[in-house]
């Protein structure tokens, strides 16, 4: 049998009565204005200048090396690519404080790579960068580009063999 009266609808029914309120409420929020705090808050970062670009090619010669990081504050973060002109190069991604050489932190270590593609929110203030050594026979290109909110970019130029160092 049909019911037809209005205001009855739900009566007969009552447990879509049910699942229209817990919808409803699911769809406010469950009633509260307030947003739950970020369990990280380096994950949104306002800036308080605009972010900096910067890129640079470095030509190293047969068995030369380099390093070039970027200064940031701890939670800054940076964006980056680097490719090679096809021959492969040690790469070493790293961080460390500019005062303290007792220790530093490796992201990321490429023995024989052409490129690399990434991000990084410092861990720490200090220096973050590369470490690139040629061990071709061969001169090497190396395209470097950075984006983010770094205060400098630091270029060690070419550093000397380690034979030279003895």
């Amino acid at each position: 049998m049909e019911n037809n009266m209005p205001g009855k609808i739900f009566e007969s029914q009552p447990i879509v009565v049910v699942i229209c309120v817990l919808a409803l409420s699911a769809c406010s929020g469950g009633g509260s204005d307030d947003p739950r705090p970020l369990d990280n808050p380096a994950v949104y970062q306002h800036g308080e200048s605009v972010f900096k670009t910067h890129s640079v090619e470095i030509t190293l010669q047969a068995q030369e090396r380099t390093e070039i990081t970027a200064a940031l504050d701890k939670d800054k973060v940076i964006l980056y690519h680097w490719v090679t002109d096809g021959s492969p190069v040690y790469a070493d991604f790293h961080g460390h404080e500019p005062d303290d050489d007792s220790y530093w932190l490796r992201y990321r270590e490429d023995e024989a790579a052409i490129s690399s593609s990434g991000s990084l929110v410092a861990p720490m203030s200090g220096q973050h960068g590369w470490y690139y050594r040629n061990d071709n026979d061969t001169p090497v290109v190396i395209s470097l580009q950075l984006t983010g909110f770094f205060n400098e970019i630091i270029d060690t130029g070419i550093l000397d063999t380690p034979e030279a160092q003895e």
